[in-house]
């Protein structure tokens, strides 16, 4: 199974396994969409994760952008693959300061992509 949800308390957890790219973002956005919708506290869990493209970084940003409007937490779990940050930092998405659009300046790629 590459896509699994977990349930946990008032967290939904979305383990991502192998490859993410534009051709699979038709299963992530309502997975995301659903998780949203269904907690208030999200976790994206790219642990296992073997690639990604920037559909997929755009996708879990857009998520994040919802989470804020709909005052619910979004990130990623503690364990982030190198094939994560590599992809981070190649696309230029690494900030030291959050989001213009977030009030509370919170943006999934601000932090250490380095190590």
């Amino acid at each position: 199974m590459e896509l699994e949800t977990i349930r946990w308390d008032d967290r939904n957890i979305l383990k991502l396994r192998g490859d993410w790219t534009i051709e699979r973002a038709g299963e992530l956005k309502p997975a995301l969409l659903e998780a949203l919708a269904n907690s208030e506290h999200i976790v994206i869990d790219m642990g296992e994760l073997s690639g990604l493209d920037l559909s997929t970084m755009q996708l879990l940003c857009a998520a994040h952008r919802k989470s804020i409007r709909l005052d619910k937490q979004f990130g990623f779990s503690e364990q982030r693959p190198e094939t994560l940050k590599r992809m981070v930092r190649e696309a230029g998405l690494v900030r030291t300061v959050g989001c213009h659009k977030n009030p509370c300046k919170s943006c999934l790629w601000t932090g250490d992509w380095t190590s």
